[in-house]
This record gives structure tokens, C-alpha cells and sequence, in this order.
């Protein structure tokens, strides 16, 4: 189990990695085309480059972020439990994200396969394919760090 753990967190900081460079890249092209428009001109299809940049940099820092924990929790309640129904909610939550992102990873990989190769960005022609690839590995990734949260959760609840 530990070297699957380590496999995903691996993969989730790359993408992450990828993530960045590519809201990097978004940073640039939407002040490229601030620039432009201040000298009278544009960047074409900033718009759309900036959209599908985005799908990548958001499919991979949703899996980050589970993978830090570093979502949204109620502390405040949360904390005065004992650590085992702590360990007991944990599992709960887990599952309860695992099987929404589940879900909509589902609906993204019905989407890609009635969409397949029909649709492309309507001034650049950039297919979407590639992109929804990404978002549905993301989606993936986002599903199975939920899947080691509650599993390690879990063998904290059973070991106490």
C-alpha cells in the first residue's frame, strides 16, 4: 500500500508541477495581451488559451490539495472529539469525497467518449481532447488520494 501511496503522491507533484507551468504560461499570455491592447492590438485567442490552461492547472491542484489536506474542514467541531471519532469522521469524509469525485470523473470520461474528437476551440481550432484527457487524469488522481485518506484513516480507527 505504501508504494502505491508514494506512486500517486508522486504523480500529483508532477502534475502539479505541470499545473504551475501552465498558469505561468496563462499569467504571461493574459499580460502579453494587456500589452498589446495598450498599443492598440491583441494577443488572438488569449481567451481561449487562457481557458484550456486552466483545466490543466486546476485538474492537478484539486489532487494537491487533498494530497496536503489542506481543504476546507470545520476545526472547530472537529477538534473536540477524541482522536478516534476524529480518525471515524476522516474515513466518513473520505469516502463521501472519494464517491463525488468519482462520480464526476465518470461523467468526464462519458463526456470524452461522446465528444471525442468533435469539438475544437472555436478561433485557434485547439482540439479539447488533450485537455479533457488531463482533467479526467486529474479527476483520477483527486479520486485516489481520497481513496489513501480514507484507507489510512481507516487503519487508525481499526489499530486504536
Amino acid at each position: 500500500m505504501e508504494r502505491f501511496a508514494n506512486i500517486v503522491r508522486r504523480i500529483s507533484l508532477i502534475g502539479t508541477a505541470a499545473g504551475g507551468v501552465c498558469l505561468i504560461m496563462m499569467m504571461l499570455v493574459i499580460v502579453a495581451n494587456v500589452i498589446f491592447r495598450l498599443l492598440g492590438g491583441n494577443v488572438v485567442g488569449s481567451y481561449e488559451m487562457s481557458e484550456l490552461l486552466i483545466v490543466v492547472a486546476v485538474a492537478f491542484a484539486l489532487g494537491y490539495a487533498a494530497l496536503e489536506e489542506s481543504h476546507v474542514d470545520v476545526d472547530i467541531v472537529v477538534s473536540r472529539f477524541s482522536q478516534r471519532w476524529q480518525n471515524i469522521l476522516k474515513v466518513f469524509t473520505s469516502f463521501l469525497a472519494m464517491g463525488t469525485w468519482a462520480l464526476i470523473a465518470w461523467a468526464t470520461t462519458i463526456i470524452l467518449s461522446e465528444r471525442w474528437l468533435t469539438e475544437v476551440s472555436e478561433m485557434l481550432l485547439i482540439p479539447f481532447l488533450p485537455f479533457r484527457f488531463v482533467l479526467m487524469f486529474g479527476l483520477i488522481l483527486i479520486t485516489l488520494i481520497y481513496l489513501l485518506n480514507m484507507v489510512t484513516a481507516l487503519r487508525k480507527v481499526v489499530m486504536k
